[in-house]
């Protein structure tokens, strides 16, 4: 099982990344957050590792923080959820938002992350109520380069919206809220936008 990796970054797309370690380079899903705060490409960079093994399919999950490792963990634990939904949560909130709505009862911020429905949410809920570690809700925030349209656009389209939306979106998210530089952010309040 491969539980870490540390190398190059040979490339960066909106779902993930290469990264070359000792001359082999291994391709890693990751969620936006995680993305967002991976350095550019040829960088050097440390990620840790889920390995997940489905039928003839080995497929690496790479994640920047490792309590968000912990929560992709506990998500793909749960009933009916996959990598891919855990990875859209991820990209949509963060371990501490998550925990904070689960804690809650919160079943509409759940809601607004793409694919979660109402019974889906509910069980989410249910659960999840004591798999997930409290943590504090953080709202300090590394400083990264502007992204520009395009990122976000993508970023939105791999979420599900089609290109007209996302495009229409992500211009309004960037007009209100310029002083964020964090895409992961910025997706997360077009998301919240999405649902008025």
């Amino acid at each position: 099982m491969i539980a870490s990796l540390q190398g190059r970054i040979l490339a960066k797309q909106t779902s993930g990344a290469i990264i070359e370690c000792g001359g082999v380079g291994y391709g890693v899903s990751m969620s936006l957050a995680s993305l967002s705060k991976l350095g550019s490409e040829g960088s050097d960079a440390r990620l840790y590792v889920h390995t997940h093994v489905a039928q003839d399919v080995l497929r690496l999950y790479g994640f920047v923080d490792p309590a968000e490792k912990e929560t992709f963990e506990v998500l793909i634990a749960t009933t009916g959820v996959g990598p891919k939904l855990a990875l859209a949560i991820l990209s949509a909130v963060s371990p501490e938002d998550l925990a904070a709505a689960v804690a809650t009862g919160d079943k509409a911020a759940l809601t607004r992350i793409p694919g979660i429905g109402n019974k889906t949410a509910e069980r989410l809920l249910v659960e999840l109520k004591h798999r997930l570690p409290e943590r504090p809700v953080t709202t300090v925030r590394a400083a990264s380069p502007r992204p520009n349209m395009g990122d976000l656009v993508s970023a939105l389209v791999n979420l599900g919206f089609k290109l007209a939306v996302a495009e229409a979106v992500a211009r309004e998210t960037i007009e209100l809220h310029p002083d964020d530089n964090d895409v992961a952010v910025l997706v997360r309040h077009a998301l919240r936008a999405s649902t008025r």
